[in-house]
């Protein structure tokens, strides 16, 4: 009787056992839930083009005193591939943006016209990426050379001599900088792409001459350009009064 009943303990705990073995789950391997990650890992990885990287632009159309006014907008095309990691970020023939800040046309008594240009941003698949860069231009003139052959001579025919246009022709290049460090994700190709997380900082939008455009100028030949103005302020003053003599 106690062999028969013990019998039945064994078979009733192997049965159970079976069936325990049969719920309970497969154990997965832990490589299959690596391989995914690795797979994204060898497609892409991040970079940073370092902010402060120079780039160098071409200007499309020339500028002048005589056509462009304050605040006009110009266009430029990058003109050699941004490179990060030996992947392009900014490709050549991007097109970049200018905006002339200040300007004046030339004068009387041979006086130049001048123009200061900022490079405001580059345009790269709809977002405008910040970067820092300044030109002055000036007009050839000579306005005392020209007040003291007139005081010389007189006004031939009633005319006066004028300066020239400040021009910066077509073609011409200029380095600007990026403000902004930006990420970057480096594909398998040569090509790498602005990371969606970039936030680009506003360009600047200011008008008006350069406070340190006059400390940047170069001298003039006589002393500092405030002397040459008063000296020239002088020499108009007596021009015109040699004018309204010859006049009467």
């Amino acid at each position: 009787m106690k062999s028969t009943f013990a019998f039945a303990l064994l078979v009733s705990a192997a049965t159970a056992t079976s069936a325990f073995a049969q719920i309970q789950p497969a154990a997965q391997p832990a490589i299959l839930d690596a391989e995914p990650a690795a797979a994204v890992a060898a497609v892409s990885a991040e970079g940073v083009l370092p902010s402060n990287t120079d780039v160098v632009l071409r200007l499309t159309d020339m500028l002048s005193t005589r056509t462009n006014r304050t605040g006009d907008t110009f266009p430029l095309t990058v003109v050699s591939d941004v490179l990060v990691d030996g992947r392009v970020v900014i490709p050549s023939g991007t097109r970049a943006v200018g905006q002339v800040t200040w300007r004046t046309g030339r004068g009387g008594f041979g006086k130049s016209g001048k123009m200061e240009i900022a490079l405001r941003c580059i345009e790269l698949n709809g977002q405008r990426i910040p970067v820092t860069g300044f030109h002055r231009q000036e007009g050839d003139g000579n306005t005392a050379g020209t007040i003291g052959a007139t005081l010389a001579a007189g006004v031939i025919g009633g005319m006066l001599v004028h300066g020239s246009h400040a021009r910066i022709p077509a073609g011409r290049e200029f380095t600007v900088r990026t403000v902004d460090a930006i990420p970057v994700t480096l594909g398998e190709g040569r090509l790498a792409a602005i990371a969606v997380s970039y936030r680009p900082t506003a360009f600047g939008t200011d008008l008006g001459r350069r406070r340190d455009a006059q400390a940047t100028a170069p001298r003039c030949g006589n002393g500092n350009r405030a002397a040459q103005s008063r000296r020239e302020a002088r020499l108009a003053r007596e021009c015109r009064e040699q004018l309204r003599s010859n006049q009467t």
